[in-house]
C-alpha cells in the first residue's frame, strides 16, 4: 500500500472512531464462571429419625391443622417454628401432614480476583451467557431432590427470599441416587441480571442455590447427601 493511501486509511478509521462508529476501547472476552459447589445433607434437615406414620389431614379429618392437632390424640405438639408442617397430597393422592423444609446455600464470587482474563478490568458490559451447567458429583440421597433455583445477590446476602436476590436459573429435579450433568434452565433476563452484579468487578456477589424438600408423613425419612457443582461459559465486553 502506498504511504499516502496508508495515511488516508488511518485518518478515516480515526474519524470513524471519533464519530462513535468504532469504539477502539471495547474488548470482548470469553471466560469460565468459577465453579461453585453446593451440598444438601439430609442429616441437617431437622427431621426425626426412622419411618413415620401417615397422618391424614384436611377437611373431614380429625386433624385439620397439622401444627395444632387436637388434644387427646396422644400426638406430641409439633414445633412448626423449627420444621413447618403443611397438609399436602402424598404420592397416593391422600392429604397428609407433610414436613416442608427450605434448604439454601450461598457461595461468594469475585470475578475480578478469580478469573485471570478479568484481572485489572473495571466491569462487564453486553454480557452473553453461552451456557450455565451443573454436575452432580456424588449422590446418596434416598429421595428425589426437587428443582434447585439459583439466585444472584449482593455479597453477604444468602437468603433467597431477600428482595435483593434475583432469580437466575433452575436446576431440574435430580432423581434419588443419580449423578447427572446438564444445563441450567436460565431466566429470560439472566444475562442482564448477571451484568447488573458485575458492573464493578472488584465487588464480590453471591450465587445462592435454594430448594424446598417436602417429606409426607408415612414415607421414609430422607437420608444421605448430594454434592453438586455449578459452572458456565460467558462472553462480555470490557
Amino acid at each position: 500500500m502506498r504511504p499516502q493511501y496508508l495515511i488516508a486509511a488511518t485518518a478515516l478509521l480515526s474519524g470513524l472512531a471519533g464519530c462513535g462508529l468504532i469504539d477502539p476501547n471495547i474488548t470482548k472476552v470469553t471466560f469460565d464462571l468459577p465453579t461453585q459447589s453446593y451440598s444438601v445433607d439430609a442429616s441437617t434437615l431437622k427431621l426425626p429419625a426412622g419411618s413415620t406414620q401417615a397422618v391424614p389431614c384436611g377437611s373431614g379429618q380429625v386433624i385439620t391443622d397439622c401444627c395444632n392437632p387436637p388434644a387427646g390424640l396422644g400426638l406430641p405438639m409439633p414445633d412448626c417454628t423449627m420444621t413447618m408442617l403443611a397438609c399436602e397430597a402424598n404420592a397416593g393422592g391422600m392429604n397428609v401432614c407433610t414436613a416442608v423444609v427450605p434448604v439454601s446455600q450461598g457461595q461468594s464470587m469475585n470475578l475480578g480476583q478469580q478469573v485471570p482474563q478479568l484481572q485489572g478490568a473495571v466491569g462487564l458490559g453486553n454480557v452473553s451467557i453461552n451456557q450455565i451447567s451443573y454436575t452432580v458429583v456424588d449422590n446418596s440421597l434416598n429421595i428425589d431432590l426437587p428443582p434447585v433455583t439459583l439466585y444472584l445477590a449482593p455479597n453477604g446476602v444468602t437468603d433467597p427470599n431477600d428482595p435483593n436476590a434475583k432469580k437466575f436459573g433452575t436446576v431440574p429435579t435430580i432423581a434419588a441416587g443419580s449423578t447427572p450433568m446438564g444445563t441450567v434452565m436460565l431466566e429470560s433476563d439472566a444475562a442482564a441480571t448477571f451484568a447488573s452484579f458485575t458492573h464493578t468487578l472488584s465487588t464480590p456477589f453471591e450465587l445462592i442455590a435454594a430448594t424446598t424438600v417436602h417429606v409426607p408423613s408415612g414415607t421414609p425419612v430422607p437420608s444421605g447427601k448430594i454434592d453438586m457443582n455449578v459452572t458456565g461459559r460467558l462472553s462480555a465486553s470490557l
